[in-house]
């Protein structure tokens, strides 16, 4: 583990020093040792990633693309002053964010007044408008729910209206969440007087 994470040695290396101090391995057994059965540092890095979260409400996110296997990916970054954590994701939107952020739980929406507040300055339907405000609630869903009831109520939102409602939802859910680690935005850390 040291030679492969720590030096940044490659394997076929790490193969050849480990037979130069009389070691026979093959090169499946020393990638075996890199990969299989690792669960004891998944869980030493999702509790550190959860303390990084929690020692300050103030969070720094980027995101860098990455390839895995092949295939294009983006590399979550969230960090602060103590702690960096990187999650390798599929894409870099908002709902993808979210999922960071709340450590992987499913994901849920709440159509409440900061959401609506959110949508306030979407281009939506007449229909949309007319509708949504009359959803708004506390209510917590879950995706498959909160998705369903949006495609039989409003059928025909276009792909940019329908991301908007979607991750208005899932954010105002985020914050209200409670017992867990929450990122405060920006603005709210700010006195209003100095908000422009």
């Amino acid at each position: 583990m040291t030679l492969y994470f720590g030096v940044g040695t490659s394997e076929p290396k790490i193969q050849e020093f480990l037979k130069n101090m009389g070691v026979q391995i093959s090169k499946g057994e020393v990638s075996d040792l890199l990969i299989k059965e690792q669960d004891g540092f998944h869980a030493e890095s999702d509790a550190v990633y959860e303390a990084g979260l929690r020692s300050s409400p103030w969070q720094q996110t980027d995101h860098t693309e990455t390839r895995v296997d092949g295939q294009n990916q983006h590399c979550q970054v969230v960090c602060n002053p103590v702690y960096s954590s990187y999650h390798t994701r599929p894409g870099k939107d908002r709902l993808i964010v979210l999922d960071v952020l709340r450590q992987g739980r499913k994901r849920i929406f709440r159509l409440n007044e900061e959401a609506c507040g959110y949508l306030e300055h979407v281009p939506l339907s007449k229909t949309a408008q007319r509708i949504l405000p009359k959803w708004r609630s506390e209510k917590v869903w879950d995706e498959a729910a909160f998705v369903k009831r949006l495609d039989a109520a409003l059928p025909n939102l276009n792909i940019q209206q329908r991301t908007a409602i979607l991750g208005a939802a899932a954010v105002a859910a985020y914050h209200a969440e409670r017992g867990v680690p929450i990122v405060i935005p920006w603005s709210a850390m700010m006195p209003p007087s100095s908000i422009g």
